[in-house]
């Protein structure tokens, strides 16, 4: 929606916010003399930010940081400058590397004369805001879209980073209702968002954050319309290039995989495995896909077939518990640990055997009184490490007995926040399971069902 002035896409890593992103930004490409504006965190987050004594400090920081930013880009637009504003804009510009300096105000800026004992320079620079302010009083209808992404990519969960990042996305909000004309799009991760949101003036943004989550059948027809473009671009005249991918998914899909895959020890459509490893996240999707179509070409097979997903789990785990550890890290300064415990172990645990293996090998090998905090609270009961198993999605809560996989028999944290929460009672009917994506870290070269 290009109308509303701040929006932010929130979500879990992998879910597409940067590609979200990026479509907003190439479609605002096609309005009048657009000025689009594209930030990543690494160009603003740095270990040059000072130490905020207040969030006040910190929000008028990122005000002046960001409005700057914004002259910059206004500056580079600018041909010749003739009011004070524009002159201003455009040594914004220049100062930032946006532009080269002109003739004359590099001769301006160093200019001596003997006689006088003083150095000719340009004024002072005038407050970001304010300038800005002026400049978008003289552009009229002309749009700027400011569009920042992974500003919470180094998020630590400390002070110091939740007054950066609570202090950041209160700016925006500052800049988009107070400056006419500058529209915002940031991304946020929701974990990030869960420490931040406590915050007293974050409360104002809070109805501006869009959740991000797909349907296995939209995950579909994302998939069928990768495979349907490489066909368009590629085989224009096809029949298949004519296909309508919404409607066709199944059809396209099975362009590029077997027409059945063994799963669970059932022949099922070939999108059911894709959609349960993937766990709803397109990123992961397109990934395990390129891994197992990579090694279908090398076996010069046409369709990805069920071995060519089972030799490549190896490497789609390991991706999976980088990402696990890069977005969940701050809420445990042990995760990595924790999660080794698992390795070579069974996938399903009755809740007390659950709770026994990371009392035995995790809480003692440690000891009680050095495992940090986790989620800021002191540890008291292995039942907080198994609920942050099942929080960053680790576990699933599996109901009935049956051998067959199956999709509805599981629950994710989304889906029932409240069942290993700590301080409340444990249903220990409950069988706890390793999501499959975590499953291989080794390459196994027997025969098997996937």
């Amino acid at each position: 929606n290009k109308n509303g002035r701040f929006y932010a896409p929130r979500a879990k890593k992998g879910m597409g916010k940067s590609a979200l992103l990026s479509k907003f930004a190439w479609d605002r490409q096609e309005e009048s003399e657009p000025i689009v504006i594209k930030l990543i965190g690494s160009q603003v987050i740095d270990e040059k930010i000072p130490a905020f004594s207040s969030f006040l400090e910190a929000q008028a920081y990122w005000i002046r940081n960001l409005c700057s930013q914004i002259n910059s880009n206004i500056g580079a637009t600018i041909g010749f400058a003739f009011s004070d504003t524009a002159m201003s804009l455009v040594e914004a510009a220049e100062v930032s590397g946006l532009r080269e300096r002109s003739l004359l105000s590099g001769l301006l800026s160093r200019i001596k004369v003997k006689s006088i004992p003083i150095e000719i320079t340009t004024s002072k620079s005038p407050n970001p805001a304010a300038l800005l302010e002026r400049a978008l009083a003289d552009m009229e209808d002309r749009s700027i879209w400011l569009i920042v992404d992974d500003i919470d990519a180094s998020f630590k969960n400390d002070d110091h980073h939740r007054l950066v990042v609570s202090s950041f996305y209160s700016a925006l909000r500052y800049i988009a209702y107070n400056m006419k004309g500058v529209v915002i799009r940031a991304s946020v991760r929701s974990d990030v968002w869960s420490y931040i949101r406590d915050v007293e003036d974050l409360d104002k943004c809070e109805q501006y954050m869009i959740d991000i989550s797909w349907t296995r059948s939209e995950l579909q027809v994302i998939l069928a319309k990768k495979i349907w473009a490489w066909v368009a671009r590629n085989y224009p005249d096809s029949a298949e290039s004519k296909w309508e991918y919404d409607k066709r998914s199944s059809n396209l899909i099975e362009l590029v995989f077997s027409h059945r895959l063994r799963w669970g020890g059932s022949a099922v459509p070939p999108f059911q495995p894709i959609n349960i490893l993937s766990a709803g996240r397109p990123r992961w999707m397109s990934q395990l896909c390129r891994l197992a179509a990579a090694r279908a070409d090398m076996r010069n097979y046409s369709r990805i077939q069920s071995s060519d997903i089972i030799y490549v789990m190896p490497d789609f785990t390991r991706y999976r518990f980088n990402d696990l550890y890069k977005e969940h890290g701050h809420q445990f300064k042990y995760l990595e640990r924790l999660i080794s415990i698992f390795s070579d172990a069974p996938v399903r645990y009755a809740t007390d055997d659950l709770l026994s293996k990371i009392n035995k090998e995790f809480v003692g090998p440690v000891g009680s009184g050095n495992i940090p905090e986790i989620n800021e609270e002191k540890y008291s009961a292995p039942t907080q490490i198994a609920s942050l198993l099942f929080q960053i999605g680790f576990i699933v809560a599996r109901y009935g007995e049956s051998s067959e996989a199956s999709e509805v028999e599981f629950r994710t944290f989304t889906d029932e926040p409240d069942l290993l929460r700590f301080g409340r009672p444990v249903n220990k009917d409950i069988i706890w399971e390793i999501y499959p994506s975590y499953r291989q870290r080794k390459r196994t070269y027997r025969k098997r069902a996937l």
